[in-house]
Protein backbone atom coordinates (compact mmCIF):
# COMPACT_ATOMS: atom_id res chain seq x y z
CA UNK A 1 0.00 0.00 0.00
CA UNK A 2 1.37 3.54 -0.61
CA UNK A 3 1.85 5.67 1.95
CA UNK A 4 -0.56 8.18 1.11
CA UNK A 5 -2.74 5.55 0.77
CA UNK A 6 -2.02 4.38 4.20
CA UNK A 7 -2.37 7.78 6.07
CA UNK A 8 -5.69 8.06 4.03
CA UNK A 9 -7.21 5.12 5.46
CA UNK A 10 -5.40 5.61 8.92
CA UNK A 11 -7.31 8.72 8.99
CA UNK A 12 -10.44 7.02 8.28
CA UNK A 13 -10.02 4.80 11.47
CA UNK A 14 -8.44 7.53 13.64
CA UNK A 15 -11.46 9.60 13.18
CA UNK A 16 -14.04 6.94 13.37
CA UNK A 17 -14.36 6.68 16.87
CA UNK A 18 -14.94 10.90 17.34
CA UNK A 19 -17.58 10.34 13.97
CA UNK A 20 -19.38 7.73 15.78
CA UNK A 21 -20.03 9.56 19.13
CA UNK A 22 -20.53 12.76 17.07
CA UNK A 23 -23.43 10.88 15.28
CA UNK A 24 -24.69 9.66 18.32
CA UNK A 25 -25.08 13.12 19.60
CA UNK A 26 -26.69 14.20 16.23
CA UNK A 27 -29.35 11.27 17.34
CA UNK A 28 -29.93 12.59 20.88
CA UNK A 29 -30.37 16.17 19.37
CA UNK A 30 -32.95 14.90 16.68
CA UNK A 31 -34.36 12.81 19.37
CA UNK A 32 -35.18 16.00 21.20
CA UNK A 33 -36.28 18.17 18.06
CA UNK A 34 -38.90 15.03 17.42
CA UNK A 35 -39.98 14.91 21.26
CA UNK A 36 -40.22 18.89 21.34
CA UNK A 37 -42.15 18.77 17.98
CA UNK A 38 -45.17 16.16 19.13
CA UNK A 39 -45.42 18.26 22.74
CA UNK A 40 -45.63 21.90 20.08
CA UNK A 41 -47.90 20.09 17.88
CA UNK A 42 -50.41 18.26 20.69
CA UNK A 43 -50.28 21.45 23.30
CA UNK A 44 -49.31 24.75 21.85
CA UNK A 45 -52.56 26.88 22.55
CA UNK A 46 -52.19 30.06 20.84
CA UNK A 47 -52.51 28.55 16.97
CA UNK A 48 -52.90 24.91 15.19
CA UNK A 49 -49.53 23.91 14.37
CA UNK A 50 -48.42 21.55 11.42
CA UNK A 51 -45.98 18.55 12.05
CA UNK A 52 -43.26 20.75 10.22
CA UNK A 53 -43.74 24.24 11.82
CA UNK A 54 -43.80 22.12 15.58
CA UNK A 55 -40.59 20.38 14.28
CA UNK A 56 -38.92 23.71 12.82
CA UNK A 57 -40.32 25.69 15.93
CA UNK A 58 -38.49 22.92 18.66
CA UNK A 59 -35.02 23.42 16.03
CA UNK A 60 -34.86 27.04 16.62
CA UNK A 61 -35.16 26.59 20.22
CA UNK A 62 -32.29 24.80 20.21
CA UNK A 63 -30.21 28.24 18.76
CA UNK A 64 -32.29 30.52 21.08
CA UNK A 65 -34.43 31.25 18.47
CA UNK A 66 -38.03 31.65 19.44
CA UNK A 67 -40.62 32.64 16.23
CA UNK A 68 -43.82 31.91 18.59
CA UNK A 69 -45.51 33.31 21.39
CA UNK A 70 -44.39 31.69 24.81
CA UNK A 71 -46.56 28.77 25.63
CA UNK A 72 -49.01 28.52 28.03
CA UNK A 73 -48.80 24.72 28.94
CA UNK A 74 -45.93 23.45 31.54
CA UNK A 75 -44.27 21.23 29.32
CA UNK A 76 -43.57 23.75 26.62
CA UNK A 77 -42.05 26.25 28.62
CA UNK A 78 -40.08 23.55 30.48
CA UNK A 79 -38.44 22.55 26.81
CA UNK A 80 -38.60 26.78 26.21
CA UNK A 81 -36.03 27.01 29.14
CA UNK A 82 -34.20 23.26 28.86
CA UNK A 83 -34.21 22.74 25.57
CA UNK A 84 -31.56 25.60 24.23
CA UNK A 85 -28.61 25.36 26.26
CA UNK A 86 -29.20 21.48 26.55
CA UNK A 87 -29.24 21.28 22.60
CA UNK A 88 -26.21 23.46 22.60
CA UNK A 89 -24.19 21.53 24.94
CA UNK A 90 -24.67 18.33 23.11
CA UNK A 91 -24.00 19.89 19.66
CA UNK A 92 -21.06 21.99 21.11
CA UNK A 93 -19.87 19.04 22.53
CA UNK A 94 -19.74 17.08 19.39
CA UNK A 95 -18.13 19.73 17.56
CA UNK A 96 -15.54 20.26 19.89
CA UNK A 97 -14.50 16.80 20.22
CA UNK A 98 -14.61 15.91 16.58
CA UNK A 99 -12.54 19.35 15.89
CA UNK A 100 -10.15 18.36 18.65
CA UNK A 101 -9.42 14.67 16.97
CA UNK A 102 -8.72 16.33 13.39
CA UNK A 103 -6.51 19.63 14.39
CA UNK A 104 -5.03 18.01 17.10
CA UNK A 105 -4.03 14.82 16.05
CA UNK A 106 -0.76 13.48 17.64
CA UNK A 107 0.78 10.96 15.38
CA UNK A 108 2.64 9.52 18.50
CA UNK A 109 -0.52 8.93 19.98
CA UNK A 110 -1.58 5.23 21.08
CA UNK A 111 -4.88 6.16 19.33
CA UNK A 112 -3.24 7.13 16.13
CA UNK A 113 -0.79 4.25 16.40
CA UNK A 114 -3.70 1.94 16.36
CA UNK A 115 -5.28 3.52 13.45
CA UNK A 116 -2.35 2.93 11.53
CA UNK A 117 -1.61 -0.66 12.38
CA UNK A 118 -4.94 -1.75 11.21
CA UNK A 119 -3.71 -0.44 7.46
CA UNK A 120 -1.11 -3.29 7.90
CA UNK A 121 -1.20 -6.61 6.23
CA UNK A 122 1.35 -9.26 5.93
CA UNK A 123 3.76 -7.10 7.86
CA UNK A 124 6.51 -8.07 10.53
CA UNK A 125 5.44 -7.34 14.52
CA UNK A 126 8.69 -7.07 16.79
CA UNK A 127 8.90 -6.77 20.81
CA UNK A 128 11.66 -5.25 22.05
CA UNK A 129 13.88 -2.93 20.95
CA UNK A 130 16.71 -2.76 23.14
CA UNK A 131 20.33 -3.49 21.10
CA UNK A 132 19.18 -6.79 19.50
CA UNK A 133 15.99 -5.62 18.51
CA UNK A 134 17.42 -2.25 17.17
CA UNK A 135 19.46 -4.69 15.18
CA UNK A 136 16.61 -6.36 13.69
CA UNK A 137 14.77 -3.50 13.16
CA UNK A 138 17.40 -1.91 11.09
CA UNK A 139 17.88 -5.27 8.91
CA UNK A 140 13.95 -5.31 8.31
CA UNK A 141 14.56 -2.24 7.13
CA UNK A 142 17.05 -3.01 4.48
CA UNK A 143 14.81 -6.20 3.38
CA UNK A 144 12.26 -3.56 2.70
CA UNK A 145 9.59 -4.98 5.82
CA UNK A 146 6.78 -3.47 7.22
CA UNK A 147 6.93 -3.84 10.47
CA UNK A 148 4.97 -2.53 13.67
CA UNK A 149 6.90 -1.88 17.11
CA UNK A 150 6.72 -2.74 20.92
CA UNK A 151 8.67 -1.32 23.22
CA UNK A 152 7.20 -1.37 26.63
CA UNK A 153 10.47 1.19 28.20
CA UNK A 154 9.10 4.28 27.00
CA UNK A 155 12.53 5.95 27.77
CA UNK A 156 14.58 3.56 25.43
CA UNK A 157 16.87 5.49 23.28
CA UNK A 158 15.95 3.47 20.27
CA UNK A 159 12.35 5.01 19.69
CA UNK A 160 13.46 8.21 17.80
CA UNK A 161 14.78 6.15 15.11
CA UNK A 162 11.40 4.35 14.40
CA UNK A 163 9.35 7.11 14.71
CA UNK A 164 11.64 9.08 12.42
CA UNK A 165 10.99 6.50 9.90
CA UNK A 166 6.90 6.84 10.27
CA UNK A 167 7.32 2.93 11.84
CA UNK A 168 4.36 2.68 14.57
CA UNK A 169 5.30 2.08 17.55
CA UNK A 170 3.55 0.97 20.37
CA UNK A 171 4.72 1.78 24.10
CA UNK A 172 3.62 -0.90 26.79
CA UNK A 173 4.12 -4.49 27.72
CA UNK A 174 3.13 -7.33 25.52
CA UNK A 175 1.39 -8.88 28.67
CA UNK A 176 -1.26 -6.18 28.24
CA UNK A 177 -4.83 -7.48 27.80
CA UNK A 178 -5.90 -6.95 23.84
CA UNK A 179 -2.08 -5.55 22.56
CA UNK A 180 -1.58 -8.13 20.46
CA UNK A 181 -4.51 -7.32 18.81
CA UNK A 182 -3.96 -3.88 18.52
CA UNK A 183 -0.54 -4.81 16.75
CA UNK A 184 -2.79 -6.32 14.11
CA UNK A 185 -1.38 -9.73 14.76
CA UNK A 186 -4.20 -11.18 12.74
CA UNK A 187 -2.98 -10.16 9.75
CA UNK A 188 0.35 -10.30 10.32
CA UNK A 189 2.79 -13.01 8.73
CA UNK A 190 5.74 -13.37 11.65
CA UNK A 191 5.99 -11.57 15.07
CA UNK A 192 9.87 -11.36 16.14
CA UNK A 193 10.15 -11.70 20.23
CA UNK A 194 13.51 -9.84 21.16
CA UNK A 195 13.04 -8.60 24.71
CA UNK A 196 15.28 -9.50 27.03
CA UNK A 197 12.74 -11.48 29.25
CA UNK A 198 12.38 -15.21 28.28
CA UNK A 199 9.16 -15.88 30.50
CA UNK A 200 7.51 -12.85 28.59
CA UNK A 201 8.52 -13.82 25.21
CA UNK A 202 6.81 -17.19 25.97
CA UNK A 203 3.77 -15.94 27.12
CA UNK A 204 3.75 -13.32 24.02
CA UNK A 205 4.38 -16.54 21.77
CA UNK A 206 1.90 -18.87 23.29
CA UNK A 207 -0.84 -15.88 23.01
CA UNK A 208 0.81 -14.79 19.15
CA UNK A 209 -0.06 -19.02 18.31
CA UNK A 210 -3.55 -19.07 20.00
CA UNK A 211 -4.52 -15.49 18.66
CA UNK A 212 -2.90 -16.37 14.73
CA UNK A 213 -2.22 -19.84 14.52
CA UNK A 214 -0.37 -19.17 10.86
CA UNK A 215 1.98 -16.55 12.35
CA UNK A 216 5.89 -17.61 12.15
CA UNK A 217 7.24 -17.08 16.22
CA UNK A 218 10.65 -16.11 16.04
CA UNK A 219 11.72 -16.02 19.67
CA UNK A 220 14.99 -14.96 22.09
CA UNK A 221 15.97 -16.90 24.56
CA UNK A 222 19.27 -16.80 26.94
CA UNK A 223 18.69 -20.42 27.71
CA UNK A 224 19.68 -22.40 24.40
CA UNK A 225 19.05 -25.81 25.64
CA UNK A 226 15.61 -24.33 26.82
CA UNK A 227 14.97 -23.01 23.82
CA UNK A 228 15.33 -25.77 21.99
CA UNK A 229 13.06 -27.63 24.05
CA UNK A 230 10.30 -25.09 23.97
CA UNK A 231 10.54 -25.43 20.07
CA UNK A 232 9.70 -28.71 20.19
CA UNK A 233 7.07 -28.49 23.29
CA UNK A 234 4.82 -25.39 21.69
CA UNK A 235 5.41 -26.08 18.15
CA UNK A 236 7.56 -22.68 17.72
CA UNK A 237 8.79 -21.71 14.35
CA UNK A 238 12.45 -21.00 15.62
CA UNK A 239 13.61 -20.17 18.96
CA UNK A 240 17.48 -19.02 19.12
CA UNK A 241 19.85 -17.74 22.14
CA UNK A 242 21.85 -14.79 21.25
CA UNK A 243 24.91 -15.74 22.78
CA UNK A 244 24.61 -19.35 21.09
CA UNK A 245 24.34 -17.64 17.90
CA UNK A 246 26.79 -14.98 18.80
CA UNK A 247 30.06 -17.99 20.29
CA UNK A 248 30.52 -19.60 16.80
CA UNK A 249 31.49 -16.05 15.50
CA UNK A 250 33.82 -15.29 18.57
CA UNK A 251 35.92 -18.93 18.61
CA UNK A 252 36.64 -18.94 15.44
CA UNK A 253 37.45 -15.30 14.48
CA UNK A 254 39.87 -15.67 17.08
CA UNK A 255 41.72 -18.21 15.44
CA UNK A 256 41.65 -17.14 12.02
CA UNK A 257 41.45 -13.40 10.70
CA UNK A 258 40.23 -14.12 7.78
CA UNK A 259 36.94 -14.87 9.16
CA UNK A 260 34.24 -12.85 9.02
CA UNK A 261 31.40 -14.85 10.13
CA UNK A 262 30.29 -18.63 11.31
CA UNK A 263 27.62 -20.31 12.11
CA UNK A 264 26.02 -24.03 12.17
CA UNK A 265 23.85 -25.76 9.76
CA UNK A 266 22.53 -29.42 10.73
CA UNK A 267 25.19 -29.84 13.11
CA UNK A 268 28.10 -28.32 10.99
CA UNK A 269 30.10 -25.67 11.39
CA UNK A 270 30.16 -23.54 8.40
CA UNK A 271 32.71 -19.98 8.16
CA UNK A 272 32.26 -17.09 5.99
CA UNK A 273 36.42 -15.72 5.20
CA UNK A 274 37.85 -13.24 2.94
CA UNK A 275 41.01 -14.73 1.15
CA UNK A 276 43.37 -12.50 -0.83
CA UNK A 277 44.45 -14.56 -3.60
CA UNK A 278 48.57 -13.87 -3.41
CA UNK A 279 50.80 -14.17 -6.31
CA UNK A 280 52.25 -17.47 -5.40
CA UNK A 281 49.39 -18.80 -4.79
CA UNK A 282 48.55 -22.38 -6.62
CA UNK A 283 44.95 -20.96 -6.58
CA UNK A 284 45.40 -19.06 -9.39
CA UNK A 285 43.83 -20.43 -12.63
CA UNK A 286 41.66 -22.67 -10.64
CA UNK A 287 38.23 -22.21 -11.69
CA UNK A 288 34.85 -21.88 -9.21
CA UNK A 289 33.28 -24.89 -10.26
CA UNK A 290 36.26 -27.40 -9.75
CA UNK A 291 36.44 -25.66 -6.06
CA UNK A 292 32.87 -26.02 -5.44
CA UNK A 293 32.62 -29.93 -6.75
CA UNK A 294 35.96 -31.02 -5.30
CA UNK A 295 36.74 -29.09 -2.52
CA UNK A 296 32.82 -27.50 -1.22
CA UNK A 297 34.55 -24.26 -1.30
CA UNK A 298 31.12 -22.20 -2.67
CA UNK A 299 32.49 -18.59 -3.56
CA UNK A 300 30.16 -15.69 -2.72
CA UNK A 301 31.79 -12.91 -4.02
CA UNK A 302 34.95 -12.22 -6.03
CA UNK A 303 36.75 -8.66 -6.22
CA UNK A 304 38.72 -7.76 -9.29
CA UNK A 305 39.98 -4.61 -10.06
CA UNK A 306 37.74 -2.83 -7.76
CA UNK A 307 34.24 -4.59 -8.81
CA UNK A 308 32.64 -7.30 -6.86
CA UNK A 309 30.87 -9.94 -8.63
CA UNK A 310 28.44 -11.69 -6.62
CA UNK A 311 28.03 -15.53 -7.18
CA UNK A 312 30.33 -15.59 -10.06
CA UNK A 313 30.09 -17.71 -13.03
CA UNK A 314 31.32 -21.27 -12.61
CA UNK A 315 34.26 -21.12 -14.69
CA UNK A 316 36.02 -17.86 -13.88
CA UNK A 317 39.28 -18.83 -13.71
CA UNK A 318 41.10 -17.11 -10.12
CA UNK A 319 43.94 -14.61 -10.65
CA UNK A 320 46.84 -12.82 -8.49
CA UNK A 321 44.73 -10.07 -6.16
CA UNK A 322 41.82 -11.21 -6.45
CA UNK A 323 39.83 -10.94 -3.10
CA UNK A 324 37.08 -13.40 -2.53
CA UNK A 325 34.21 -14.54 0.26
CA UNK A 326 33.72 -17.97 1.03
CA UNK A 327 32.01 -20.29 2.87
CA UNK A 328 33.31 -23.75 3.51
CA UNK A 329 34.17 -25.50 6.83
CA UNK A 330 37.23 -24.52 8.93
CA UNK A 331 39.66 -27.16 8.25
CA UNK A 332 39.34 -26.55 4.24
CA UNK A 333 39.55 -22.88 4.89
CA UNK A 334 43.12 -23.93 6.52
CA UNK A 335 43.67 -25.70 3.34
CA UNK A 336 42.70 -22.60 1.43
CA UNK A 337 45.95 -20.92 3.36
CA UNK A 338 48.46 -23.38 2.57
CA UNK A 339 47.11 -23.84 -1.27
CA UNK A 340 47.27 -19.61 -1.45
CA UNK A 341 51.03 -20.06 0.10
CA UNK A 342 51.88 -21.93 -2.41
CA UNK A 343 51.04 -25.76 -1.42
CA UNK A 344 49.77 -27.39 -4.79
CA UNK A 345 46.11 -28.06 -4.79
CA UNK A 346 45.47 -31.71 -5.77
Amino acid sequence: MKPLMRRGLANFYYLRRPLFRFSLLLLVAAGLVVVGGLCFHDYYRHQQMSYSEAFYTTYCLIFMEHIYEYPEHWLLQLYYWVLPPLGLAVILDGIVQFSYHLLRRDENSKEWMQAMAKTYNDHVILCGLGRVGFRILEELQHLGEHVIVLEKNADSTNIPYARKRGIPLFVGSGREEGILEELNLAAAKSIILATDDDLANLEMALDARKLNPDVRIVMRMFDQDLASKIREAFGIDLVFSTSAVAAPLFATASTDRSITNSFYVDGKLLVVAEVDVADNSTLVGRDIRTLRRKHDIYVITCKRAGRSDFYPEGDLKLAVADRITIQTEPAMLKQIHRWNGGEVVH
